[in-house]
């Protein structure tokens, strides 16, 4: 609506009249049709003679936004657990519409990749003016947990034979933690010697893994 310009009786150009030399030429009214999107402003000039014989001409200004809105994407997310925050529409800080004072934030949706470490989801915000005009953005949020689970060596044990060696057991772990993995999972990796003899010192290694 700001971009209507002032009326202007210089778009007349062609004033004539059989007596009269110049005739006069007058804004007279913009009337509205009342509409949006496009609203139509009907511009009235009349035209008078000498003698005060009068024409109306009508100039059709239509007022119709076509351009869409603009706003950033929102910054990336990292979690190391789903599930994903809430959206937040809050998170467009820069929404702007040449015509529209404050365009309307929307979600739209979030679509998984269907990954697992890292899940990889696409958020998507909706930026709207008043004439219907739209525009996406988009948010990634990575869900991928990089941080390993935790555990405790288990105690040393001495035995006089080589036969007394117990086998490997994934119990002697006791206190595998993880924060996002409930319980991780305990394995035996391998049992290494070091090669000497009274004392032989094997060293056995359990991997924890999330």
């Amino acid at each position: 609506i700001g971009d209507i310009p002032a009326a202007d009786i210089s778009v007349i150009t062609d004033a004539a009249d059989n007596c009269t030399a110049i005739p006069t030429v007058l804004f007279v009214s913009d009337i509205s049709d009342g509409n949006t999107c496009p609203e139509t402003i009907t511009r009235t000039y009349s035209v008078t003679d000498d003698c005060g014989n009068e024409t109306n001409v009508i100039q059709a200004i239509t007022i119709n936004d076509i351009t869409p809105p603009t706003a950033s994407n929102p910054p990336n997310i990292n979690i190391p657990l789903a599930p994903a925050p809430a959206p937040d529409i809050t998170v467009i800080t820069d929404a702007a519409d040449n015509c529209t004072a404050s365009p309307i934030v929307a979600f739209v949706s979030d679509q998984s990749d269907g990954g697992e470490c890292p899940e990889v989801i696409t958020r998507i915000y909706s930026v709207t003016d008043d004439c219907g005009n739209t525009m996406n953005v988009t948010q990634t949020i990575t869900v991928d947990d990089v941080t390993p689970p935790t555990a405790t060596n288990p105690a040393p044990i001495s035995v006089e034979c080589i036969g007394d060696v117990p086998a490997n057991d994934i119990t002697s772990v006791t206190d595998e933690a993880d924060n996002c993995t409930a319980t991780p999972v305990v394995a035996f990796v391998s049992d290494v010697s070091d090669g000497n003899t009274c004392p032989e010192v094997i060293t056995r290694t359990y991997s924890v893994t999330d």
